[in-house]
């Protein structure tokens, strides 16, 4: 038994490792590893529809300014705007049949059959009749569930469907074909029981019971769903997606799992009500998904970032690092700083990493509740600058361009004396090898 007195560091770094394994199998659930990989396989297209939103507000009057920006593209502006409604306005349909893939992916079946069949449960659960157009007497399927306040229920539909599909196959509940049948043919016939049973489910919620699930669930929801929009809720999760970044997990992957359900929702909300001309400042919502790119990597591993660059003289190997992790650096990808220096399991920086990330969140969040800094209402790359990102997402916001140096500032305050221990710790450690 060793009788060396643990440092305060190996006790930091031991209760890292315990917290480290729970929050590594939470990601690893399959249902949890499929929202996120649906998720992110569906921005792109919100992200095309956020700059075609972005350029009908350089073309139409008020949308920057009281007078078009880009004048000539004026009379197209309603049609750069439809852009912009058919992709985040009806996002929660680009994530049901991404999430289904991706879910049935992990189960371990075909993909196009989990696709299909959790958007079919979506729309089961969305409707029990169909609506009429009032000019034209034409029947038409009501969208106000297909965007952000539809995202709860795709999870659910897909939830479902991949398990009702699962469970079939597994216990071989199926119409099975000659093995001489091409594969898509059989794929498709083995497919009709299990989405029979997604029928009878999805169709008994909806139809048969009457629950309306975006409703009921907005209804038990939303009074915390309502509260969770505060500055104290949002400087905690910034606090915990730090403090998993540092034990090496992607702490905004684990962490978005739980909240990007309702920044989607959020974003969409602010979108329509900008959309419905309310002024950038009076749109409901502070916490958006791309509201943490003003604070978190720049107050953190930008200020890493200059310090490798100031210390390089004592420790050269930081100058070829740093100019490898600057370009990536500017766009707030920041694995390279992270694996690289590294930042992951740290004990020096571990202390003013989490301090920054939460600090900054909490006066990010108040600038922009007292109107500073503008809120958010599109979603821009998340690999878009952070000064660029602030100024445009809200519009144009002067406060949110400033706000991402003063975040700045203070990351360079924080870090530096824990940065000169690490400096010290590692000029002696070069010292003995040499």
């Amino acid at each position: 038994m060793s009788t060396e007195k643990q440092s305060f560091m190996d006790k930091v770094l031991e209760k890292v490792d315990v917290i480290a394994g729970p929050m590594t199998r939470f990601g690893q659930i399959p249902f949890v590893r499929a929202i996120v990989n649906g998720m992110v396989a569906a921005l792109p297209v919100t992200m095309v529809g956020s700059i075609f939103l972005v350029v009908y507000l350089f073309c139409s009057d008020g949308g920057l300014t009281q007078h078009a920006l880009i004048p000539f593209l004026k009379p197209w502006a309603a049609d750069l705007a439809l852009v912009n409604s058919l992709s985040m306005g009806i996002m929660a349909i680009y994530i049901i049949i991404a999430f289904g893939a991706e879910y049935a992916e992990i189960k371990g079946f075909n993909k196009t059959t989990g696709a299909v069949g959790a958007f079919f449960a979506f729309m089961l659960l969305n409707y029990n009749s169909v609506g009429q157009l009032a000019k034209t007497g034409a029947s038409a399927f009501e969208s106000t569930y297909w965007g952000g306040a539809g995202l709860i229920t795709a999870m659910i539909a897909g939830a479902i469907a991949i398990n009702i599909i699962d469970f079939c196959y597994k216990k071989n509940i199926v119409i099975k074909l000659p093995d001489s049948v091409p594969p898509a043919i059989s794929d498709s016939f083995s497919a009709i029981i299990p989405y029979f049973f997604i029928t009878i489910v999805c169709w008994g919620i909806r139809t048969l019971a009457g629950i309306n699930i975006p409703s009921a669930v907005g209804e038990i929801l939303m009074p915390l769903i309502g509260n969770a929009d505060n500055v104290f809720v949002y400087s905690f999760q910034q606090f915990m997606s730090a403090l998993l970044w540092i034990c090496g997990l992607h702490g905004d992957n684990i962490t978005g799992a739980v909240t990007n359900v309702f920044l989607n929702q959020w974003l969409a909300e602010n979108n329509a009500a900008f959309m419905a001309h309310t002024a950038v400042k009076d749109l409901p919502y502070v916490w958006t998904p791309n509201l943490c790119r003003l604070s978190q990597w720049v107050s953190s591993c930008w200020p890493i970032l200059v310090y490798m660059f100031m210390s390089s003289k004592k420790l050269p190997h930081l100058k070829p690092l740093g100019l490898i992790c600057l370009p990536p650096a500017v766009f707030c990808i920041i694995e390279p700083i992270m694996f690289g220096l590294p930042v992951v399991m740290n004990g020096f920086l571990l202390i003013p990493f989490i301090l920054t990330h939460t600090l900054t969140a909490a006066l990010t969040y108040w600038l922009t509740k007292i109107g500073f800094v503008g809120k958010m209402y599109m979603s821009l790359p998340w690999a878009t600058p952070s000064p660029i990102l602030g100024y445009l997402s809200a519009g144009g916001s002067i406060g949110g361009f400033v706000v991402v140096f003063i975040n700045f500032a203070i990351g360079m305050v924080i870090f530096y004396p824990f940065w000169k221990a690490y400096e010290k710790a590692e000029v002696a450690k070069l010292n003995t090898e040499e």
